[in-house]
Order: structure tokens, then C-alpha cells, then sequence
């Protein structure tokens, strides 16, 4: 796959919010007493809406001369705070600015927390990596080590509107989607989008 995944748990959503949505809502209930929220402050802005609609804090952390995420100061955070996701954005909005993912990726084995690479917008960087620069490819090359990853297709991968997608990397994952709704499934061998997603039914 485009990220080196070979198993894993996904779907298409409405667009980039709402697959970091899922991201984030999974996050929040694999681990409740780590509820906090971590992204640069040049993530896209609906990162801290989205933590306000969770319900969970939501903690900025300062970008350096580049446009990425300062490790210094996310440490500092990570060290005072139980924090349960930190979104690793690939390819800011403004600048296309790529964070240390492969700094992220060290960071998790000594902190307990989700990484999700917030690929929608640089994403599909990957396809050109070897255009850029070592540091943009090491941090794309670590993407792979992230624990869920969203990313847009009817951004560079020109599909029309409204074509997201989340990927988990672990299909376990799916556990938090399970639910009970016989009214609405009746039988047990179709895939049923309810029991995989939050929008349910979509175009």
C-alpha cells in the first residue's frame, strides 16, 4: 500500500475532518484516563474543535523555523500531562510543513500515547519522496509506524468531493465501533457500514 500497511482496519468518510474525527474518538475510548489531545499549532484548525466536541483537552504545541512541531516542547507537555493521542501532521495547510514523525515514533515508546498522522493534506507526498528533501523522506517513511493515519483523496489524489479515509493499524481497533442494533442489522454475513464507522450510511 501507499504506506506499507499490509492489514488493516479502514473505510472512505465524508472527508479529512471526519477521518480525523474517527481517529480521535477511538483514541479518546481505548483510553479514557489519558484523554488529552496534542497537535502543533499549525495543524488544521478543526483538531481543537474536534477535541471540544469529544469533550477531551486539547494542548497546542509550538512549531519551530520550519513549520513542524517543536519535540523540546511537545516533551515538556508529555512529561506534565496524560496525554492519550498526538496527531502528527504531514503536510500543513499553510505550508506543507511535514512534523517529526520519526521523532513521534521514538517518542511513543517512551510515552503511552496514539500516534495519528493527519496525512489529508500531504499524504500523497509519498508518491514523490524522492524529490524531496532527506528530512521530508524520513518523516514520510515513518507515517508507516503510526497507529492510525487519515488522508484526503479528492485532495492530491483527484477524486471529486467528498472522498476521505481513515486507516487503522491495528483492526482491532474495530472494537470500539461495536454496538448492538438488531432493529437495523438482520443478517450477519454483509458488512454493515454502522459497525464500522460513525457516519453509518453515506453516498
Amino acid at each position: 500500500g501507499l504506506f506499507g500497511w499490509e492489514t488493516v482496519l479502514g473505510h472512505l468518510t465524508g472527508g479529512g475532518t471526519l477521518a480525523n474525527l474517527e481517529a480521535l474518538w477511538a483514541g479518546r475510548e481505548l483510553h479514557p484516563d489519558r484523554p488529552a489531545i496534542v497537535a502543533s499549532t499549525d495543524a488544521h484548525y478543526t483538531h481543537a474543535r474536534m477535541a471540544r466536541l469529544l469533550g477531551v483537552p486539547f494542548i497546542p504545541v509550538p512549531v519551530g523555523a520550519d513549520g513542524a512541531m517543536n519535540l523540546d516542547a511537545l516533551d515538556r507537555v508529555l512529561d506534565r500531562t496524560a496525554v492519550g493521542t498526538v496527531v502528527a501532521t504531514v503536510g500543513t495547510t499553510g505550508w506543507g510543513a511535514i512534523d517529526p514523525v520519526d521523532g513521534l515514533v521514538a517518542r511513543r515508546d517512551r510515552y503511552p500515547f496514539r500516534l495519528h498522522a493527519d496525512a489529508a493534506y500531504g499524504g500523497y507526498f509519498t508518491l514523490i519522496r524522492e524529490r524531496l528533501s532527506r528530512t521530508a523522506r524520513l518523516r514520510l517513511e515513518a507515517v508507516c509506524a503510526c497507529d492510525s493515519l487519515a488522508i484526503d483523496p479528492h485532495k492530491h489524489g483527484l477524486q471529486p468531493y467528498g472522498c476521505g479515509a481513515i486507516l487503522f493499524r491495528d483492526p482491532a481497533v474495530g472494537s470500539v465501533y461495536r454496538h448492538d442494533s438488531p432493529y437495523t442489522y438482520f443478517t450477519s454475513s454483509e458488512l454493515h457500514l454502522g459497525e464500522i464507522s460513525l457516519e453509518c450510511s453515506r453516498p
